[in-house]
């Protein structure tokens, strides 16, 4: 069992591709770190995956913040992810704090896989962002290339 500070995963893929990752121990100020590697490592390699938060015995305002900018910088990378957050450890934090509508939360781990495999159909829709040139202001028309 992990003493204070300690974060433990382990990691497996799930038979859809989705990395799934459970976490044991406390995230706190110590264990934050260990978990924002990994969500880094997930959203740089552009894999979707779920975080499965059940083992967590404390979640800290250092591991909340880690949680909310993961969510930022998935979104701008266009991963999908969810976390299984069932138990009060977890969820009561993110309910208290309110951020409940920002962070993709399930009960359960099927619920984040269909969640995460819907969220990568629509990534997957999506138009792809190109880069524009601007037209000019009431006139319609492109500027003059330079």
């Amino acid at each position: 069992m992990p003493t204070a500070g300690e974060v433990y995963l382990n990691l497996r893929v799930h038979r859809s591709g989705v990395i799934i990752g459970c976490v044991t121990g406390d995230v706190d100020c110590l264990g934050a770190p260990v978990l924002a590697r990994f969500l880094a490592k997930r959203i740089a390699a552009r894999e979707d995956f779920v975080l499965d938060l059940r083992g967590l015995s404390f979640l800290g305002a250092a591991g909340l913040a880690t949680l909310l900018e993961a969510a930022s910088a998935a979104a701008e990378a266009n991963v999908s992810w969810a976390m299984v957050t069932w138990g009060p450890v977890v969820n009561r934090v993110i309910e208290a704090i309110g951020v409940s509508t920002v962070l993709p939360t399930h009960p359960t781990l099927l619920d984040a896989l269909a969640d995460v495999k819907a969220g990568r159909q629509r990534l997957d829709r999506a138009p792809a962002r190109t880069a524009r040139r601007p037209v000019f202001a009431g006139s319609g028309r492109l500027p003059p290339t330079l």
